[in-house]
């Protein structure tokens, strides 16, 4: 009887140690300043959003994904205070934004349940790679540039990391993750000469 009292413990033990935590893979830098712009342009900016996991096409949150994404990006647009108006639904716009950005969700489910039978001994690890690629466009001279950008967050499972938990939770270092890629891409659009 002591012996399994002493093995429960030890389980439930662990689990209290153990966390899970997410890091940003730090591919670009956040930014916190705009360039100010003297002749402020109006914006059309359209997003498409496709889930990948593991290489696969993995669509089930697609549709809730894009129309969140799509709505986060024309926030960022409009708040860096480059343009006049930025609007999805803009007939004519002296510029258009064309943005596709795609989740690829990397993990191993023989890792994690490893992990698990280990009680988190042996680390656990999964990645979401956001890779971007805006097409931006100057309808009146037929400017067209295109802009890559990619970031990363990291998830570790493993023992100990229980600290971080509440600092470092998986929706919200995505939540970063998609901020920096929509500072980054302010700036692109920037450094574009199609605003100034």
């Amino acid at each position: 009887m002591k012996k399994w009292t002493a093995n429960l413990l030890l389980v439930l033990l662990s689990g209290i140690l153990s966390g899970c935590a997410s890091f940003q893979g730090n591919q670009l830098k956040r930014i916190s300043d705009y360039p100010s712009v003297r002749q402020k342009k109006t914006l059309r900016a359209t997003m498409v959003f496709k889930g990948k996991l593991n290489g696969k096409s993995w669509t089930q949150n697609d549709a809730r994904n894009q129309a969140y994404l799509e709505q986060r990006c024309l926030n960022r647009l409009e708040s860096c205070g480059m343009f006049s108006s930025v609007s999805g639904d803009l007939k004519t716009a002296d510029l258009q934004l064309h943005v596709g950005l795609v989740n690829e969700k990397e993990t191993s489910t023989t890792r994690q349940t490893l992990s698990a039978l280990t009680l988190f001994l042996v680390p656990y690890t999964s990645s979401d790679t956001f890779q971007m690629l805006a097409i931006l466009k100057e309808p009146a001279t037929g400017k067209e540039k295109k802009i890559w950008l990619t970031q990363s967050v990291n998830h570790r499972q493993q023992l100990f990391l229980f600290p971080f938990a509440p600092f470092k939770s998986s929706d919200s270092e995505i939540e970063k993750c998609i901020d920096r890629l929509l500072e980054n891409l302010c700036m692109e659009i920037h450094r574009t000469r199609m605003v100034r």
